[in-house]
Order: C-alpha cells, then sequence, then structure tokens
C-alpha cells in the first residue's frame, strides 16, 4: 500500500525544485542576456574609468552562443555606441566605442576606438573587428 509522503518532505521537494530553476534562469541571463564587467586601464577615460563597473547587454543585438556565433540577429551597433566586443587574436573583452562602420561584403566590418586615444589599444592596433566579435552594448551609454 502506497503512503503519502510527510507534508515536510513536499516542501524539501518543491524548495529543492526551485532553487534549481533559479539557478538554470540565472546561468541563461548570464550566458545569453546580460552581464557585467569591470573596465581595465585608461583607455576610456573620461567617460569610463579603471576599475568601473558597467553592465553589458548581450541580448541588444541578438542571441549569440558562448561559441561566438550569433544564431539570431534583430539589430547592429550603430557609430558612437560603446560596445564589449572580443580582441582579435585573443579572448580577452574589450570595452571601445564604435568610430566607423564599413560596409564590406557580405557584412560590414567595425573600427572601434578608445575615448583616450593616446593611451587606447585598439583597432589601430588590432585592426578591423566582425560582427561577431561583439558581446554586447555597454550600459551605461557616455
Amino acid at each position: 500500500m502506497w503512503k503519502r509522503p510527510p507534508a515536510s518532505a513536499k516542501s524539501f521537494d518543491s524548495t529543492l525544485i526551485t532553487i534549481v530553476l533559479v539557478v538554470i534562469v540565472a546561468i541563461l541571463l548570464r550566458f545569453f542576456v546580460a552581464d557585467a564587467a569591470i573596465v581595465r586601464g585608461k583607455s576610456m577615460l573620461p567617460h569610463y574609468r579603471n576599475g568601473e563597473v558597467v553592465f553589458i547587454f548581450k541580448a541588444a543585438y541578438g542571441i549569440r552562443l558562448p561559441s561566438g556565433r550569433y544564431i539570431v540577429r534583430w539589430g547592429r551597433p550603430v557609430r558612437g555606441e560603446v560596445v564589449a566586443a572580443l580582441r582579435p587574436g585573443t579572448n580577452e573583452i574589450v570595452i571601445k566605442r564604435i568610430g566607423e562602420i564599413r560596409e564590406q561584403q557580405p557584412m560590414p566590418v567595425y573600427f572601434l576606438i578608445g575615448d583616450n586615444g593616446i593611451e587606447s589599444i585598439d583597432s589601430r592596433d588590432f585592426g578591423l573587428v566582425t560582427f561577431d566579435a561583439f558581446v554586447g552594448k555597454v550600459i551605461p551609454q557616455r
């Protein structure tokens, strides 16, 4: 004969399910929607300071897989926006402003610049970046 579990076991099960769901949602949000980053260096002075925490809106332009490819795109960065992007040749995330968009076939390429041109390592050093290099849009925009 089947016995009904005590009320405390049901409560434990529902709490565990809730915790697991919250963790899964948090992981999905971090990988696909939003993240935070710490500004390193002086390249974005005076608008962003070394050690400042910024919000990266990863879903600003579409849904990007952790591998780096966008599977769905619904927007493009525009000139003047501050973005988080992967520096070509490395997996380092850099925060830069879009200085220029060059139309090339089949997709545009982007010239990224630091606000502090004298101390910035940017597209003048590492070259143009493609759309798939963008991790997201930096919030707040300054």
